[in-house]
């Protein structure tokens, strides 16, 4: 496989307790996904609303209440190949949980990491369990060179991630965008080579691809 052909099929992608996977339009995604979508404590680090701006809270993005509302723009995006979006699920539920998303493409060899989980499920290490899988498929799969993540200097949760992860804090970037909001943040970056000396542990299985696909990425279950 390779960058182009993630925009023809996604892989699926399982580890101890995640299924990733892409959205479908089925109510049950649309449910789960609208959970966390419109949970303040989930959107204020999305890059999507400008809290530092709204003293007042009266401009909090209306509530989503459509079923195929994440369906839709998360298929946009990708049909521009312009992000590629695996949804959270958990194995022993089938729940959707959360997203995780690399975007921000630049030459087919550089990437941003983002992620959102259910509030419900902070703190039980599914954050870390998603990004680490995506880490080995952009790096060994997608060939790209280096991720980041970039962090609200708030958002202490994401920083340990990135941490725990490898990622080296590259710097603080003041007054700086991330998606729709000026803001201070951190910049974690992880490069192949890097990641090359200590990589991710054949805990991750790639579903639906066939051998010939592994071999291509140089993978084994």
């Amino acid at each position: 496989m390779g960058y182009d052909s993630f925009f023809k099929k996604m892989p699926v992608i399982e580890t101890e307790r995640l299924i990733l996977r892409q959205i479908t339009d089925s109510e049950a995604d649309g449910r789960d996904c609208l959970e966390f979508i419109n949970d303040y404590d989930v959107y204020r680090f999305w890059g999507t609303y400008d809290e530092a701006a709204d003293k007042n809270g009266r401009r909090r993005p209306k509530k989503k209440v459509r079923l195929d509302y994440h369906y839709r723009s998360t298929m946009k995006e990708y049909k521009a190949r312009r992000e590629l979006s695996w949804l959270l699920e958990l194995k022993s539920s089938g729940k959707v949980i959360g997203e995780i998303v690399l975007y921000d493409f630049r030459l087919k060899k550089q990437a941003d990491i983002g992620y959102r989980i259910n509030k419900n499920y902070w703190g039980q290490g599914y954050a870390s369990e998603a990004v680490a899988a995506i880490i080995k498929t952009a790096f060994e799969l997608m060939d790209l060179e280096r991720l980041q993540i970039r962090c609200f200097t708030n958002n202490q949760g994401s920083v340990r991630v990135a941490q725990k992860l490898g990622f080296t804090q590259e710097g603080l970037i003041r007054h700086g965008a991330i998606v729709d909001v000026i803001t201070d943040y951190y910049i974690f970056g992880l490069i192949k080579e890097d990641y090359s000396k200590n990589p991710v542990k054949p805990t991750v299985r790639y579903l639906q691809l066939s051998d010939s696909e592994k071999e291509a990425g140089h993978i084994t279950d």
